[in-house]
């Protein structure tokens, strides 16, 4: 099901205030009305193996037991970028009822940090595995990929209603590209694939298109929503489950006062997918501001949560977050920090959405 628009009307036209409005991906500028951007989506995703994936899972300690308590309804969590996760980690955590898949947009690929210089040995960071070769590597994506699974291996530990037992299931598709081109920019060259890399668990799964870092569209993003919900059985994902919310973990802040501001393209992309386009899976929400207009839902990470990925003591790395995804920052002080108070960081414990959709 694909419906234009929303009740509420154009999230652009809502943040009409907002400075330095920029020019998006494919042409669309924040000045203009989302209700009138349209379009089904499309994607594009470059296969690679999976092995050293697997394998740095499992020497995470992700091969645990299972919860006790059994998943009754599923929940689509849009990710970017493997590190984006905790941008709407109070939709996520202590859910043990709700089956996570996490849809996997880009292997965050083009990062400066594909060449390792992020990394601070001897700082209770973990060595990026495999070592990245630079910028549009398979070196580079798997060492991304196996980031992500160690911060969830670790977020486990604290939280029975995380995925722990991953069983790598292979390279999925071609799907059906719904009459959209596909194409991501690798350094200049297009590159075409209707592929996913699958790993399914008792308690969710993991569906990892390769869309392009730093070119991703809203119809790319679309693409892939679309074609998991729609895959399930082909993914491997428990076609019995009822869907519940569709989570963008995707913090976009163009320009509004008291919060960090950031204006990534492909987070922007998810934030448009997500607020134009209603998929029929229940309540679909993303993270801003708490001073944007369209906001209407605040929520807090767990202490504990937060703790567990952002602790460090004086200058050692303790937390899942600053340990897995360290060598994906250089500046002082050298890790992504957490704000447990405010919104002056891009993570931040105390977050806001807004909702669409459902029972919005």
């Amino acid at each position: 099901m694909s419906i234009t628009g929303g009740s509420r009307g154009g999230l652009n036209a809502e943040r009409g205030s907002v400075r330095g409005a920029r020019e998006l991906a494919h042409g669309l500028t924040y000045g203009e009305t989302l209700g009138e951007v349209t379009g089904t989506g499309s994607s594009m995703s470059r296969w690679s193996s999976a092995a050293l994936v697997l394998l740095a899972v499992a020497a995470a300690g992700v091969l645990a037991a299972g919860c006790a308590t059994a998943p009754d309804k599923l929940s689509y969590i849009v990710v970017p970028h493997p590190d984006d996760e905790m941008q709407a980690w109070p939709l996520i955590e202590n859910t043990p009822d709700t089956y996570k898949v996490f849809i996997m947009l880009t292997r965050g690929e083009q990062t400066a940090y594909c060449n390792g210089r992020g990394y601070d040995q001897g700082s209770g960071e973990a060595e990026p595995h495999p070592w990245p070769a630079g910028k549009w590597t398979s070196s580079c994506e798997k060492a991304r990929q196996n980031s992500f699974f160690r911060f969830i291996a670790g977020m486990a530990e604290s939280d029975s209603g995380l995925p722990r037992e991953f069983s790598f299931e292979g390279v999925k598709g071609p799907f059906d590209s719904l009459g959209h081109s596909i194409c991501r920019l690798d350094d200049g060259d297009c590159v075409t694939d209707l592929t996913a890399e699958v790993w399914t668990s008792p308690l969710g799964a993991v569906v990892w298109f390769n869309l392009g870092d730093g070119d991703l569209s809203k119809e790319e993003a679309e693409w892939a929503i679309t074609t998991v919900r729609d895959n399930r059985v082909a993914l491997g994902i428990d076609s019995s489950l009822p869907s519940h919310s569709l989570i963008g973990a995707s913090y976009s802040n163009p320009g509004f006062d008291g919060c960090f501001l950031y204006d990534h393209p492909d987070h922007w992309a998810v934030q448009l997918a997500l607020w134009t386009t209603d998929y029929g899976v229940g309540q679909q929400t993303a993270p801003s501001c708490r001073n944007d207009p369209v906001v209407s839902r605040h929520e807090q990470v767990s202490m504990k949560a937060f703790d567990a990925a952002f602790e460090v003591a004086e200058t050692t790395r303790v937390g899942t977050h600053v340990v897995f995804y360290g060598w994906l920052f250089s500046d002082e002080p050298g890790y992504w920090p957490g704000d447990y108070d405010g919104q002056d960081e891009l993570f931040h414990r105390h977050q806001s959405f807004w909702v669409q959709y459902g029972d919005s």
